[in-house]
């Protein structure tokens, strides 16, 4: 199996008819997708404590499940 572009997730996982999401949240769910397919390193842009960073990590959450779901196909 060849491996996914990052790209090609993101815009699947996020259709014009999904619920708007914010940009740090869409920021964390590409930074899991990047490590798991490019092996890109991840850093959290948002100091711990703030809304940015919560919705970074829960975004990464949900790169996860894309990638697990991924990989189970």
């Amino acid at each position: 199996m060849s491996k996914p572009a990052v790209a090609e997730l993101m815009a699947e996982a996020f259709t014009s008819g999904r619920d708007p999401r914010s940009a740090e949240y869409i920021a964390g769910v590409r930074s899991i997708l990047e490590n798991c397919i490019e092996g890109a390193a991840i850093v959290l842009p948002y100091a711990l404590g703030t809304t940015q960073a919560d919705a970074f990590l829960a975004g990464q959450e949900e790169g996860r499940v894309i990638w697990r779901e991924l990989r189970q196909d």
